[in-house]
């Protein structure tokens, strides 16, 4: 219960949501006792006396003084809030650079080490906390910008539950995909991976670092298996070619997140 308290606080849009519910009921409570005041003072007797008024006079005064400070709450925390999604962002200093200057289309290649994958998941006990380790380390190894893992939730639909370097707008709701909608949702409904080459302009956000910005040239989506069924999908943005024996290491490697 305490865990799920703490995940339903850092998702800013449930917690405005909440704020905002509790904002117009406190308002209906006001219009409600603002409503039956005089029906309290004239008909339930006794109410001509000024001590035997003051519980109603509290009462109200509490009610609108509740409703202020969650209007007030309500507005602070859109305000201040901005989401971004279980940011991990190393130093991509070097990716970074290398795209702004054309010499960005260098093939990733090299092995995948799944040892080193476990160990980072290891490290970490709760279960959320193990899907972001992953995520972290398989795009450390590939030098992804930006991950994405998306496991299924309510209507079986993809929701988009860990980044890595990925900064959602004020207010934005995770991305969700049903199954076959989109390349999230071919990928979880095939159980097949998709590896595109040449991104379409405004696909990915671009990726900022100390020295500018710049846009993702390669997109890597890949199921996460249980035996056969899907149980998640990982979608990962390079600036590197990711070589076809390095993404057959990674699909093969990614099996023990089953394990979470």
């Amino acid at each position: 219960m305490r865990e799920q308290i703490q995940l339903f606080l850092k998702d800013t849009n449930k917690v405005n949501r909440l704020v905002t519910v509790c904002f117009f009921g406190f308002v209906l409570l006001t219009v409600y006792f603002l409503a039956t005041l005089k029906h309290d003072l004239v008909f339930k007797g006794g109410m001509t006396d000024t001590q035997q008024a003051d519980f109603v006079f509290f009462k109200l005064f509490a009610i609108v003084g509740l409703t202020f400070t969650f209007y007030y709450l309500a507005l602070h925390y859109t305000r201040k809030s901005k989401k971004e999604v279980i940011v991990y962002l190393d130093k991509k200093l070097e990716n970074a650079h290398a795209a702004t200057h054309g010499t960005a289309g260098a093939e990733a290649t090299g092995n995948f080490n799944t040892q080193t994958l476990r160990d980072k998941i290891s490290e970490v006990n709760k279960k959320e906390e193990k899907w972001q380790a992953a995520l972290n380390n398989i795009c450390h190894q590939l030098n992804a910008g930006q991950g994405a893992l998306y496991l299924s939730g309510k209507n079986k639909n993809w929701e988009m539950r860990n980044g890595f370097a990925v900064v959602l707008e004020e207010g934005e709701a995770n991305p969700t995909f049903q199954p076959g909608e989109g390349l999230i949702g071919q990928t979880a409904a095939s159980g097949k991976s998709l590896y595109l080459d040449e991104l379409p302009e405004g696909y990915a956000a671009r990726i900022a670092s100390g020295l500018g910005n710049a846009l993702p040239k390669y997109l890597f989506i890949f199921p996460v298996k249980k035996e056969n069924e899907v149980i998640g999908v990982i979608e990962i943005a390079t600036f590197s070619d990711v070589s076809s024996t390095l993404r057959t290491q990674v699909e093969e490697g990614v099996r023990l997140l089953s394990e979470i």
